[in-house]
């Protein structure tokens, strides 16, 4: 009977010895913290700068001089069919005749260049005429395709200070290429011979100079984009090529460069289609 009246009471005085005094704070350690913190938001990783796809991928760029003209719908067909970009170098004087061409060439995502106006050997020239020659072509292609050029390209690769001086006052680049079918030499023009050229020279980062206005070269592309697609070539424009490099206005990339004269008797020299 002691123990029935004794153990309420026992109970009674440990709850009381365990909850805190009406009126007194409690201590942090008689609380607790129901308030939940949240910390900044975690982001992936992100690089500052973006690698270049041509630095991960295998690039090639495909060039064409002296458009546009009649081949220059069906090359471009072409190119559609292999998904291919390109970049063709055309002249002030062909853009005037066929500005729609010129307009079809950049809607295709393609690149377009300055070829001079005449095809002169510009280093023939002073350097008002090669200024007349290369500024007078900027504002056609302007004019037809709503962009102006930012690459350039010598006939014949031919340069010297003048040229480099007018082509840096116009902000643009040089660009000889780096390797060429040889398709300007009459006697090479056969669809074979210039298949096997192209595919001899091709290369990672390579820049193939070739021209539109030899048929036999516009019906080499499509054994010459399958057979380099089936070996994992991606054909990007010039501009493309060299993502992420310093470009200097006046300045030929890449360093290194076809000398497209080297058969200069078998060319058609100045004004000549090619």
């Amino acid at each position: 009977m002691l123990l029935r009246h004794t153990l309420p009471a026992l109970l009674a005085c440990a709850t009381l010895t365990l909850l805190p005094a009406a009126g007194a704070q409690a201590s942090p350690a008689d609380t607790v913290d129901t308030k939940v913190t949240v910390g900044p938001a975690v982001k992936a990783p992100v690089s500052k700068k973006a690698v270049p796809f041509c630095e991960s991928h295998k690039c090639i760029a495909l060039t064409f001089d002296d458009g546009p003209s009649a081949n220059t719908t069906k090359l471009l067909a072409t190119l559609k069919k292999y998904k291919a970009k390109a970049t063709f170098f055309v002249m002030g004087s062909q853009v005037k005749k066929h500005p729609v061409l010129t307009k079809n060439i950049a809607k295709g995502g393609h690149e377009v260049g300055n070829h001079t106006w005449s095809h002169p050997w510009l280093t023939d020239l002073s350097s008002g005429e090669i200024y007349k020659e290369i500024n007078e072509t900027q504002k056609v292609i302007k004019k037809a395709t709503g962009k102006t050029p930012t690459l350039f390209r010598a006939p014949g690769g031919l340069t010297d200070e003048d040229v480099n001086a007018v082509a840096a006052k116009l902000k643009l680049i040089q660009i000889p290429g780096t390797v060429s079918t040889k398709d300007y030499v009459k006697d090479y023009r056969n669809v074979e011979f210039l298949t096997t050229a192209a595919l001899e020279v091709a290369g990672p980062g390579e820049v193939i100079l070739m021209h539109e206005t030899v048929k036999e070269t516009v019906d080499s592309m499509p054994k010459v984009l399958a057979t380099l697609q089936k070996q994992g070539y991606f054909f990007v424009t010039v501009s493309k090529l060299l993502e992420g490099q310093k470009l200097v206005p006046g300045e030929s990339y890449p360093q290194r460069s076809v000398d497209e004269v080297d058969d200069g008797d078998e060319l058609s020299g100045p004004g000549g289609e090619v």
